[in-house]
């Protein structure tokens, strides 16, 4: 073993325990991107799984054309039957489906029961349909209806107003797939077609008889080539009509399959890149601060004949063998964690086969990376390192340490030109009127502005620091306060991992509660009212309303009366454009359904504009502010008034007017719905009445709020990896504070500190440390949240700023709790050295 070998052995022994933060920082780090690559790659196989398991047993996809019609896939059906060699057809479409029970109602997407040869659904009980009344479900679907096998279901076809069909429930299938087809329910063929009217779906995939397939039952590329001219044959009198080879249906499917993946792992390995950041702040502190608490050992080294060149080779390899170590721990946590969670989110069908996913190119070059940019991070210090003068070794360590202090003049000016040069090109792209632009405009100039604003404060944080200090009274105030700009790089970059860490996090939640905010602002603006009820008969019933008013959750009501109508300028001509030019045209643009707008106050939620007795509201901008004349038993002139939220042949009239022309019925019932009421647990106990129809503004907030606090939760938590780094620096901070301060610590309990007060002045120094960082985090967060909804593609809702209060203050509680834990351990060291030992320290 050579000598420098030797010595490197020695260092990392000797001063390894000051290194575990930094290699923890590492490790984190490194799981993270392990855990995002195993994750993202399964999903990719899982897709790319799910594109063969589509095509698997077929040779040719006859698909019909934007133009084409039911009638061309029926013939072309039946002339691919008749072909010779044709061993089985496949409808491949899935089409929606309303379903209801006696519970609920929900979605369905709906395939045909594939025939022999192709394989069969997987099943988790009950067996396949055999009847056209029996149909197979997801789990999760029949979880949410609350039904079960041997339960009747009503089934109709998606977004229509036809009666339901009843079926029986005979098997459950898995609720996840794989692939992009969703949870698929199944139906026989003639099943389908009493439901949908059609037993086509638009696509169809062929099976031949062949004896030379793949494994995935495909045959070979010619045989295929050969069926798509055999086909184009048998089709040649149907119009409208593609044939295509799996093997180009596949690769299709694939391209799109790993255009989507793609950019998913892209925007995925973000997050750990952001860790990987935070962590570079962490281990380059680090080294900076162990190089220079070994100031005079290096310098010895010079002394007894080493050269720059020796020392920084030293210094090197030791943060190579810090970083390959610590990667490699990484590694091995993130394979395992990201191998468990493909396999509990359903990207595998088992631990082997996840296991079996598992890329070593990509593991061994994770290892690779981590450890080539830990032992980058180290280099910079490692040069400042091979500088120490040999004369240095005569030089207390922390004379050495105070006068290498160096003043950012050029760090502070290049930061503030940046934040200052970002902001104007934040400001320039949210005045751009292209979205795209505007977006990524403002994106770009977010990501400069917190760096250059990150230069900026990193020079100054030791001064804010300490000048937030003195708002602490006391002698252990005092002294931490002091500590915190004793080592001004040191401070700066643990508040600087700090900073970082906090001010994503509120980005997203002030983004979060903004777009909230913002969004239910514009449904409740353009939809004032919870919940709408509407028989499909088109009368809404005494009885119906009876039993409205009944249902739980429901706090008021308001009944919408209408009559139909003609709707006409005062020369005759229809007050809406006429689709063409013949008389029929001008009648049945006269034709309108004029609704009656009573007294919304009891039901409203936000302010509604209700109309006067003589005016009429409509849907065409041209006559705004005419005299219309609206027609039914009897006739009344309206000044017109235009509102977007109507079409063409829809009015709308005071309730007044419409009684005094009319015989109205009632069409609906406006709903406000009991404070803190589920909007769903209510809309379902209405649908129990299968000839209603409930939506409206509240169902709509819902999926908004879901949506956006699923997400929130989401992003906070991949970020929350960062903030745990950041708190990971904190610690590190403390700890190296302690291996510095080791004298003066001793000097400190001979005069007379108490270990208790050792501990606390530990903590206070944390505290200072959190606190500062976490309010910059706050202010930073909050500004480029705002910045991320003003530059979102808003188009009919005004961007409104919310800050979350609460959540800002559970952050900042938490970050400043979990940086005095992170104080513990050091303080705890620090209070157990003895005086004596302390003293004789060097």
């Amino acid at each position: 073993m050579s000598a420098t070998s030797t010595l490197l052995s020695a260092n990392l022994r000797t001063h390894g325990r000051r290194y575990v933060s930094t290699g923890l920082a590492v490790a984190i780090s490194t799981a993270f991107i392990a855990i995002t690559l195993i994750v993202m790659t399964t999903l990719a196989a899982s897709l790319s799984a799910g594109v063969y398991s589509r095509y698997q047993g077929g040779t040719i996809v006859v698909e019909r054309d934007k133009g084409g019609t039911e009638e061309s896939m029926s013939r072309a059906t039946e002339a691919l039957k008749a072909l010779p060699g044709v061993s089985g057809i496949k409808e491949m479409g899935q089409w929606p489906g309303d379903a209801q029970s006696d519970y609920s109602r929900g979605k369905l997407y709906v395939s045909i029961l594939p025939s022999d040869p192709f394989e069969k659904p997987r099943l988790t009980r009950g067996k396949l349909p055999e009847s056209e009344t029996e149909i197979v479900i997801p789990e999760s679907t029949a979880s949410t209806l609350k039904l079960s096998v041997g339960d009747t279901l009503g089934i109709r076809p998606g977004y229509s107003s036809r009666e339901y069909r009843s079926v029986s429930i005979v098997g459950l299938t898995p609720s996840r797939t794989s692939g992009a087809d969703l949870p698929a329910s199944y139906l026989t063929d003639k099943g389908f077609a009493a439901v949908y009217g059609t037993s086509s779906t638009g696509a169809m995939l062929v099976a031949t008889s062949s004896t030379d397939a793949d494994q995935n039952a495909n045959p070979p590329v010619a045989t295929q080539e050969t069926w798509v001219a055999s086909a184009n044959s048998a089709l040649a009198g149907i119009p409208d009509i593609t044939v295509s080879t799996v093997k180009d249906k596949i690769k299709e499917d694939l391209d799109q399959a790993q255009i989507g993946s793609t950019a998913t792992m892209a925007i995925m390995l973000v997050f750990p890149a952001i860790a990987a950041l935070v962590a570079s702040i962490v281990v380059s502190s680090t080294f900076r601060v162990v190089l220079a608490q070994r100031t005079r050992e290096l310098a010895l080294l010079r002394t007894l004949g080493a050269t720059r060149g020796q020392v920084r080779s030293l210094v090197v390899r030791e943060a190579f063998a810090i970083g390959a170590i610590s990667s490699a721990i990484g590694v091995a946590a993130g394979a395992l964690i990201g191998t468990l969670a493909a396999w509990g989110t359903g990207l595998a069908d088992s631990f082997p086969a996840a296991i079996g996913a598992l890329s070593p190119v990509q593991l061994i070059g994770t290892w690779l990376g981590a450890t080539l940019f830990t032992t980058l991070v180290g280099v910079f210090p490692a040069r400042a390192a091979s500088r120490v003068a040999p004369i240095a070794a005569l030089a207390p360590v922390n004379e050495v340490g105070a006068a290498a202090r160096k003043k950012h003049t050029v760090r502070f000016i290049i930061g503030l030109l940046m934040t200052v040069g970002s902001c104007a090109l934040v400001a320039l792209a949210l005045s751009a009127k292209d979205n795209s632009a505007k977006f990524l405009g403002a994106f770009g100039g977010s990501i400069l502005a917190l760096i250059g604003a990150i230069l900026v404060i990193s020079v100054l944080l030791p001064s804010i620091t300490r000048g937030f200090g003195l708002l602490f009274p006391g002698m252990l105030s005092a002294m931490a306060r002091e500590n915190t700009t004793r080592n001004p790089g040191r401070t700066s970059a643990t508040g600087t991992a700090i900073i970082i860490g906090v001010t994503l996090v509120v980005t997203i939640m002030v983004g979060a509660a903004s777009m909230r905010t913002t969004l239910v602002d514009a449904v409740n603006s353009a939809r004032p009212f919870d919940l709408i009820a509407v028989s499909r008969t088109g009368v809404l019933t005494d009885e119906q309303k009876s039993g409205i008013v009944s249902t739980e959750g429901v706090a008021a009501t308001v009944d919408q009366y209408g009559a139909s109508g003609e709707l006409t300028k005062t020369s005759g001509a229809p007050a809406y454009k006429p689709l063409g030019d013949s008389d029929l045209d001008a009648e049945i643009a006269a034709s309108v359904s004029v609704s009656g707008e009573p007294d919304y106050a009891p039901v409203v939620h936000s302010p509604v504009t209700q109309l006067s007795d003589d005016q009429v509201r409509v849907g065409e901008k041209s006559v705004e502010g005419q005299k219309l004349k609206l027609c039914a038993d009897s006739c009344v002139e309206l000044t017109a008034v235009y509102s977007n939220s109507l079409s063409f042949g829809q009015a709308a009239v005071s309730e007044a007017t419409l009684r005094r022309i009319s015989e109205p019925e009632r069409q609906a019932v406006i709903i406000k719905m009991v404070d803190g009421s589920d909007p769903e647990t209510v809309q379902s106990a209405l649908l129990k009445d299968a000839s209603l129809d409930v939506s409206g503004s509240a169902l709509e907030r819902k999926i908004y709020m879901t949506m956006i606090d699923r997400l929130m939760l989401v992003l906070v938590g991949l970020l929350g990896v960062s903030v745990l780094v950041s708190l990971v620096g904190v610690a590190n901070t403390l700890s190296l504070s302690v291996a510095e301060r080791t004298r003066e610590n001793g000097l400190l309990r001979a005069l007379g500190l108490t270990k208790r007060q050792m501990k606390g002045l530990m903590a206070v120094e944390a505290l200072i440390l959190s606190l500062t960082g976490a309010l910059i985090g706050l202010v930073l967060g909050a500004c480029f949240g705002w910045i991320g909804v003003l530059a979102l593609p808003l188009e009919d809702a005004t961007p409104v700023l919310s800050i979350p209060w609460g959540q800002l203050a559970i952050v900042f509680v938490i970050a400043v709790v979990c940086a005095l834990v992170a104080s513990w351990l050091p303080g705890r060291r620090a209070a157990r050295v003895s005086p004596s030992e302390a003293l004789a320290t060097e």
